[in-house]
Parts: structure tokens; C-alpha cells; sequence
């Protein structure tokens, strides 16, 4: 079912009406706010491109539903605000998502070609998208680069990256509302882009959301090569959880294999591949899927990525080349130990939450690598969950994945080894690589959520290294 393209949000409104289906019911269905549908069918908000086709689809599917499935359909998807679903601007709330009105988008970029020389130099010029806190970009700016300009929307996030990159400039909030204008304009400030980077939100995509087909920021992926095919970057390089190698689009295809054709349609030779981070000296096990593209004329051999540089080397050969695994003890092994509740007399970022007793005492006489599930005592286990749960790190291992629940000691493998607790802010922070200078901002709830979405630096600097030496030709 095709949207009328010279009209979209007049032509969902009616295509709604034939359908008898409410504001209030479609906006559930798509996952966004019913104010904004009112928005684009009125014409006060430009429908966004890779929302399209997820409303396509759902309309086409509701020609098969009689009342009652329509009702249980729209009962199961309930609306949340995500990451991407930017509400109208509201001055009175400090979380107002609209950073980027129109007399502010004419200042930066009176402000960007006021300063157009100033990123003019022999570094290798990069540009963040989904930027998050910095980790992806503090590891191409460790290996070399400028990182010229980012965008991210989160108001903390945002803050927390201005604070480590005051030099970058800040290019816009929302990816869908960065216009060809503004790319243009992008270009005239910072000449050719050699890499083009970013993270688009994976919850749809991960386990620990619902991998929902039909979550808009599935589709985010194709801002990044909307904004791509005007930039003409010299490579890009695009990052997400490894389940996405499993999810299909709305269409049936692999999502994998739709960022691959899309990316080569505009010119890019492009490859992906699932590594893990700790096969790069991460202190930590993180399984992702990374893309990276080459442009035509830059490339003819198939693309390549890293080569593991660490690894078990207890069964290796003699003249095996991998390092040990770096493991929480080496990571974590000068901080001050701490039980529940305790605050190091140091560090502000490394405190241990309060657990409740009961808790405590299931876990007290677990060793490390076990589970309170495991309890020798029946009357000293969880009730429920599973035995991935309530359990400790081993000293001598890379860590679980940092995910941004690490401080809840319900959490998959994130109970310190010895201590009775679950990880620490710094613990969490020197497993994904942050260093102890890295300025965090907002409440701790949000850096706890900064740190668990983030890239880890170490892994964004070797596999931008490796696009310097193979693709780009400098050291």
C-alpha cells in the first residue's frame, strides 16, 4: 500500500479514515505519539523518510485484520517514548528534545562558515553520527583523527560530549531533520570527509529490547546513508549489536544485507563482519556487528577488517602472535575494594549501590564465575530467573557486556568477583575502555546508560587504524 508521495500525511489520514482506524490506534501501531501523527497530517511536520515504509507496511497489514485482531494488535504495542521520537519543542522543559530550531540552525551555520578553515590540517577529518557520549569518537580521535562535527540528540549525552570534544562542532540533534542543505553546508566547512561513523540505536534490533520489525529506529540506518550519498565520505563506518545479522526489515530481507546493497547502490564497496571486543584488548566480552564501506574509486579488493590480537594463549602455539586476554583484574585491580553501599575515599565514580539483605546473603558464599541460583542452600537461591543471573565476574576473564543495567546485581554476570555488590561506575567505565579523565555529565542514572550504550573506545580506535593503513594510506 503506497503513501501519496507529493502528499504523505494527507495520504495517511485518508487511507486511516477508509480504514475506520483512530489517531489515537495508529499512533500505537507505528510506536510514536499521537501528537505527532496530528502533526504530519495537518502538514505541521515533514513525514520522515525512513518512516515511510513502516507505515506502508502497517497499513497494508490491517486490510487482513477484522475488528477484535485490530484491538489485540493495538493492546500489545504500546507506545514508548524512544531515543528518536522527538516531541514538539517545549521551552518550559528542561528535556526539551528540539535543540536545533531554525534561528538556531542559521547561527551554526553562520558560526561553521565563519570558522571554515579552522579543521583544515593534515589529519584524517571525521564526523559522528548517533554520536552518544564520545566513545566511538574519542577512539578515531586516538587514532589520529579530527573529529570534526557530531550529531546526537540526548540532551546529557550531548552535554557529556561537548564537555570531551570542545573542538567538534555540533552539526544537529535529529539525523531526520538534517536537511541536503545542511550537508552542503558541511562540506563547504570541513572540505572531504574521510570517515563517516556512527552507532544508530539498536534497541529494536537486541535481545534486551523486543526486536520489534517495526520499531522506527530499525529504519535509522538509513539516515546514515541518506546523509552518506551527499556527504561522499572517503569510507564510512557504521556499528551495532550482532543480532541485527538475524533481523529482517519490514520487507523480509536480512537488515544486514539491506545496509550492504544500500550502501554500494551509493557507491560504496561494503563488507560487515561480527567481532567481539575483547579480541582487540577490550577488558571486556561485546559481541558487534561493524560495517565498513569504501568509496569505488578509493577500492577494488574486497574489504578486510582486523586481525585478533588477543586471545586464550594457554593452548596457543609457541610462535602464536595473540596477547592474553585482558581481564576485570587487570582493569579493576587498583581500585579500592567495596561492599554494598561503601563509596571509595578517592573516586566519586566508584561507589557500590545498596542491595537489599536477602539478597546479600544468597550471594555472600557464591566464588566467582558461580550463580546464587547454584546455592548449596535451596532456602538461599532466587525464586526465579535463570542461573545467568545473579552472578559473579571472574577475576581472570574479560567481563560480561556492559550493558546499561550493570549496576542492578539481578543482571546477567555483572556481581563483582569477591565483593558482594554489582559493578561500579568506574568499573563499568575502565571495562569499556573510558579513561579515568573521560567527563561524565547528567544524573548517574543517564551516565550508567551512556557507558552501557556506548562503543568502546579501544575498539573504535583499532578499526579505525586499520581504515588509516588500508584504505586512507596513512599511519
Amino acid at each position: 500500500m503506497k503513501l501519496d508521495s507529493q502528499n504523505i500525511g494527507k495520504s495517511i489520514k485518508t487511507l486511516r479514515l477508509e480504514k475506520h482506524i483512530s489517531q489515537a490506534k495508529l499512533a500505537k501501531l507505528i510506536k510514536i505519539r499521537q501528537a505527532m501523527l496530528s502533526e504530519w497530517e495537518t502538514g505541521k511536520r515533514t513525514v520522515p523518510p525512513s518512516m515511510i515504509d513502516s507505515i506502508e507496511k502497517m497499513l497494508g497489514q490491517l486490510e487482513k485484520l477484522n475488528e477484535t485482531e485490530l484491538e489485540s494488535l493495538v493492546k500489545r504495542r504500546k507506545y514508548k517514548q524512544t531515543r528518536y521520537d522527538v516531541p514538539t519543542k517545549n521551552t518550559s522543559s528542561k528535556k526539551n528534545y528540539d535543540l536545533f530550531d531554525e534561528e538556531t540552525k542559521k547561527l551554526l551555520y553562520q558560526h561553521l562558515r565563519d570558522n571554515k578553515g579552522k579543521h583544515i590540517g593534515n589529519k584524517p577529518k571525521g564526523i559522528a553520527l548517533f554520536a552518544g557520549c564520545g566513545g566511538l569518537s574519542l577512539g578515531f580521535h586516538n587514532a589520529g583523527y579530527d573529529v570534526v562535527g557530531f550529531v546526537e540528540l540526548e540532551h546529557d549525552f550531548h552535554d557529556t560530549y561537548k564537555k570531551n570534544f570542545p573542538e567538534s562542532f555540533v552539526l544537529g540533534d535529529d539525523v531526520r531533520n538534517i536537511t541536503s542543505k545542511n550537508v552542503e553546508e558541511w562540506k563547504k566547512a570541513f572540505g572531504e570527509i574521510d570517515t563517516l561513523f556512527g552507532g544508530p540505536p539498536c534497541q529494536g534490533f537486541s535481545l534486551a529490547g523486543k526486536r520489534d520489525v517495526f520499531d522506527p529506529r530499525n529504519e535509522l540506518y538509513l539516515e546514515f546513508v541518506r546523509i552518506a550519498s551527499i556527504l561522499k565520505p572517503k569510507t564510512i563506518l557504521l556499528e551495532n549489536v550482532r543480532l541485527l545479522t538475524s533481523m529482517k526489515t519490514v520487507y523480509g530481507n536480512y537488515a544486514s544485507e539491506d545496509i550492504v546493497n544500500r550502501f554500494e547502490k551509493i557507491g560504496y564497496k561494503t563488507s560487515f563482519q561480527v567481532v567481539n571486543a575483547k579480541d582487540y584488548g577490550v577488558p571486556q566480552s561485546r559481541e558487534r556487528v561493524i560495517f565498513i564501506g569504501v568509496r569505488n574509486d578509493l577500492v577494488s579488493e574486497p574489504i578486510t577488517f582486523p586481525e585478533k590480537t588477543y586471545g586464550e594463549t594457554n593452548n596457543q602455539s609457541l610462535f602464536s602472535n595473540l596477547q592474553p586476554y585482558v581481564t576485570f583484574r587487570d582493569a579493576t585491580k587498583d581500585l579500592e575494594r567495596l561492599e554494598s553501599g561503601e563509596k571509595s575515599s578517592k573516586d566519586p565514580l566508584h561507589f557500590a549501590i545498596v542491595h537489599p539483605n536477602h539478597v546479600i546473603q544468597w550471594l555472600k558464599a557464591i566464588p566467582e564465575g558461580e550463580s546464587a541460583h547454584n546455592n548449596p542452600n535451596p532456602n538461599l537461591r532466587p525464586k526465579s530467573g535463570y542461573n545467568t543471573t545473579y552472578k559473579r565476574i571472574k577475576w581472570d576473564e574479560p567481563s560480561s557486556t556492559v550493558g546499561t543495567t550493570f549496576s542492578m546485581i539481578s543482571g546477567s554476570r555483572n556481581v563483582h568477583p569477591q565483593d558482594t555488590r554489582s559493578l561500579t561506575v568506574r568499573e563499568a567505565a575502565r571495562c569499556q575502555t573510558f579513561p579515568d579523565d573521560f567527563k561524565w555529565e547528567g544524573k548517574w542514572g543517564i551516565i550508567r546508560t551512556m557507558i552501557g550504550n556506548a562503543v568502546p573506545p579501544l575498539l573504535g580506535q583499532t578499526m579505525a587504524k586499520h581504515i588509516l593503513k588500508n584504505y586512507l594510506k596513512k599511519k
